[in-house]
C-alpha cells in the first residue's frame, strides 16, 4: 500500500516542524523542571511498572526506570509524587464536532487532542493559527478535517457553511482547494440516510476518485458511514478509515476481512452509537462522582438527551461484537466520542468510550492506545501521544492502575497541555438554587447611551466562532417610553445560527434558577412581518439551546411562549432567555418591550 494510505504526509511535514520547534527551545533549558516521580507510566507503546518523567518547557525531557530522579533535573524542579497513579499521554478523542468552549471542556478530563470532523474552514483556521503560534495551555489542540458533501446531504443541515461537490469532473480542484485552506485530512461524508431518512450523496463512482484526489494532496482520505453497505464500499474505494460504525445491522463478517486486507482503521463511535441504541450511558456518566463535578450545566444535560428511540440492546450487542471482530482482526481501533451529539459530550465520553472499547474486546491497555498512539499512527501525529523523551508534555495522571481497570482514567489528579499543569474546573453544586417568582426583566426605560440594563447583553453565534453581528438601541414604545430596538444580520458561519439579546436569570453567566412555577415568557413586539426566534438555556437543554419561534408585525402585539413549548427544558434549571432575529440568512430589524416572566 502507498505510505499515504496509513500516514499523511501533510502531516508528518506539521508535525516535524512542531518537533523541531520545541526542541529548538534553547531558552527554556535553564527553566524549571517538573518531575513525575514513581508512577507507573503508559508510554503508548509499554507499560513502565514504575517510573520516572522530567518535563521541561514544552517538551518530555527524560523517561528513566525506577523511582530516582535524574541528576538533570536540578535541585529546583517541582517533584509530584506518583506513586500508586498511572502517567499516560493526554489522550485524544479522534471523533469530535467543536464550538464554543468544546476545547476547554476536553482539556477539562485529560483529553489534550481532538480530530474535528465537520466545521467551518474559518473556524479551522483560526485554531491552527492559534497553535502555530505557540503553547496553547487552556485547551486542547485540534486537527480539522476538510468535509466533502454533496448539496443537500447530510452535514448541511447543520447550517454551517460547508462547500459541497456536485459535480464529479470537479472533484480535484475541490480536494485542491481543502487542502489549500489547510484541511488536515479529507473527510468524506457518504450517507445515504438509509438508516434514516433518505439523504442525497456521491455516486459509488465518485469516491474513488475522492480517494484520489485526497493522496494526491498528501491528506487521508476518511469516511462517514452508517451502513454495511456503505462501508464495503468505502473501503472498496480505497479509504483510510472509518469514522463511524455501521449500525443497520449486524456485520457479515465481510467488512472485518475487507478492512483487514485494506488495512484501514475505524474509529467506531460507541458513545453515540450507545445513545442511537438507546440503551444509555450518558446518564450513567453525568452520575459518576469521578465525573460530576467537572461537568458544566450544559454537558450534564447533553448527557441526558437521546434520539427518541425505543431501547434496542441486541443493536448495541452487535454493534460491540463488530467491534471486537474487527480488533482481533488487527484492524486498528480509535477511540472517539462524536460529541456533542446526544448523550455524549466533550472530554468526559472519552473515558465511556474506554469503557466501551473494553466490553467491545479491547483490553484495558489496548483501550488505552486507541486513545493514544493509535490516532498518532493513524493520522501521523508524531510530536504527540507517547511518554517519550522530546514529545510534547501532554500529560495525564490517574490514580490507581489504569492499565488494569481503564476505568480509573476518570479519577484525574493532574493535567499537563504544553508542559504547564492545568487547573480542572468544578462547578459549584447546585444547592440552595433561588426559585423564580412572576418578574418584569425589564420595560427598557431607563437605557443609557449605547447600553442595555442589567443581566442583559448582545448574544450572537460569534460566541461559539460564527459572524452573525447585533446592535441594540431605544426607540419609542407603545403609547409612549422606550422600547428596544434590536438590528443585526443572521450570516453564514455556524450550525445553528442567532443574533439578538439575552438575559440572565441567575446572578452571573452559567447561574441557574427554579422557574418550574412560571408559566411563560411574555413580551411587546413589533417588526418587519417575519418570523423572529425565542430561545432558553438550561442545564437540561445541553450546549444546545431550546427555540420556539413567533411572528412580529408592524404594530405593536403581545407575544406569550409557553415554558412548555420549549422543547425538553426542565425549567427547573433555567438560567437565560433570548429574544432576536429568524435563522434565515440576513438583515433583521426587531424591537421588544415589557419583558416578562408571567404564571
Amino acid at each position: 500500500m502507498g505510505v499515504c494510505r496509513r500516514t499523511s504526509f501533510r502531516l508528518l511535514r506539521i508535525a516535524a516542524v512542531a518537533v523541531c520547534g520545541l526542541t529548538g527551545l534553547s531558552s527554556v533549558a535553564l527553566a524549571q523542571a517538573t518531575v513525575i516521580q514513581g508512577a507507573r507510566v503508559f508510554t503508548g507503546d509499554e507499560v513502565l511498572p514504575t517510573g520516572t518523567v522530567v518535563i521541561r518547557g514544552r517538551t518530555i525531557e527524560s523517561v528513566t526506570t525506577g523511582a530516582d530522579i535524574p541528576a538533570t533535573a536540578g535541585a529546583e524542579a517541582e517533584v509530584v509524587d506518583g506513586a500508586d497513579m498511572t502517567l499516560l499521554p493526554g489522550l485524544i478523542d479522534s471523533h469530535t464536532h467543536n464550538f464554543g468552549p468544546a476545547l476547554e471542556q476536553a482539556l477539562n478530563f485529560g483529553v489534550t487532542t481532538v480530530l474535528d470532523m465537520l466545521t467551518a474552514e474559518a473556524m479551522a483556521a483560526q485554531w491552527r493559527r492559534q497553535q502555530a503560534a505557540g503553547a496553547v495551555p487552556g485547551r486542547a489542540d485540534v486537527f480539522a478535517g476538510g468535509p466533502v458533501t454533496v448539496t443537500g446531504g447530510h452535514g448541511t443541515q447543520f447550517g454551517v457553511a460547508l462547500p459541497t461537490l456536485d459535480d464529479p469532473e470537479q472533484t480535484e480542484a475541490f480536494i485542491g482547494d481543502r487542502a489549500a485552506a489547510g484541511a488536515d485530512f479529507i473527510k468524506v461524508i457518504y450517507e445515504a440516510g438509509t438508516a434514516g431518512r433518505p439523504l442525497p450523496t456521491f455516486a459509488v463512482s465518485t469516491l474513488p476518485r475522492i480517494v484520489a484526489a485526497a493522496h494526491s494532496n498528501d491528506l487521508l482520505a476518511v469516511f462517514h458511514i452508517s451502513t454495511e453497505e456503505a462501508a464495503g464500499e468505502v473501503i472498496a474505494a480505497g479509504a483510510d478509515g472509518l469514522v463511524h460504525m455501521h449500525f443497520d445491522r449486524a456485520g457479515s463478517g465481510e467488512i472485518v476481512e475487507a478492512a483487514r486486507e485494506a488495512g484501514i482503521f475505524v474509529v467506531p463511535t460507541l458513545a453515540v452509537l450507545e445513545t442511537i441504541a438507546a440503551t444509555g450511558g450518558g446518564p450513567e456518566l453525568a452520575a459518576d462522582p469521578l465525573i460530576a463535578p467537572f461537568l458544566t450545566p450544559e454537558q450534564r444535560g447533553g448527557l441526558g438527551q437521546n434520539f427518541g428511540r425505543e431501547p434496542d440492546p441486541e443493536l448495541m450487542a452487535n454493534i460491540l461484537a463488530d467491534v471486537g471482530a474487527l480488533h482481533a482482526a488487527g484492524v486498528p481501533i480509535l477511540a472517539g466520542s462524536d460529541a456533542p451529539n446526544p448523550g455524549t459530550t466533550h472530554g468526559a465520553s472519552v473515558h465511556r468510550e474506554l469503557e466501551l472499547l473494553v466490553r467491545a474486546g479491547l483490553t484495558p491497555v489496548e483501550a488505552l492506545r486507541a486513545a493514544t498512539t493509535a490516532p498518532v499512527d493513524a493520522f501521523g501525529l508524531e510530536d504527540r501521544g507517547r511518554v517519550a523523551a522530546g514529545l510534547k508534555a501532554d500529560l495525564l495522571l490517574v490514580r490507581d492502575d489504569a492499565t488494569a481497570d481503564v476505568r480509573a482514567t476518570r479519577d484525574v489528579a493532574a493535567i499537563w497541555k504544553d508542559g504547564i499543569r492545568f487547573e480542572r474546573r468544578i462547578t459549584a453544586p447546585a444547592s440552595g438554587r433561588p426559585r423564580l417568582e412572576p418578574t418584569l426583566l425589564s420595560d427598557f426605560e431607563n437605557l443609557a447611551a449605547g447600553a442595555l440594563p442589567p443581566k442583559w447583553s448582545h448574544s450572537t453565534d460569534a460566541f461559539a466562532g460564527g459572524k452573525s453581528t447585533v446592535t441594540t438601541g431605544a426607540a419609542p414604545g407603545d403609547g409612549g417610553g422606550n422600547a428596544l430596538r434590536i438590528e443585526g444580520e443572521i450570516k453564514e458561519g455556524f450550525a445553528f445560527p442567532w443574533s439578538g439579546v439575552m438575559v440572565l436569570l441567575g446572578s452571573r453567566f452559567n447561574d441557574p434558577v427554579d422557574a418550574s412555577g412560571l408559566r411563560a415568557l411574555a413580551f411587546d413586539a413589533r417588526g418587519e412581518g417575519a418570523a423572529y426566534q425565542a430561545m432558553v438555556f438550561a442545564e437540561s437543554l445541553g450546549m444546545q439551546p431550546a427555540a420556539v419561534s413567533f411572528e412580529a408585525g408592524e404594530a405593536w402585539g403581545r407575544i406569550e411562549i409557553p415554558l412548555s413549548s420549549f422543547n425538553g427544558l426542565d425549567p427547573s434549571g433555567a438560567w437565560a432567555f433570548f429574544i432576536g432575529g429568524p435563522t434565515d440568512h440576513g438583515p433583521f430589524r426587531l424591537e421588544i418591550d415589557n419583558v416578562e416572566l408571567v404564571e
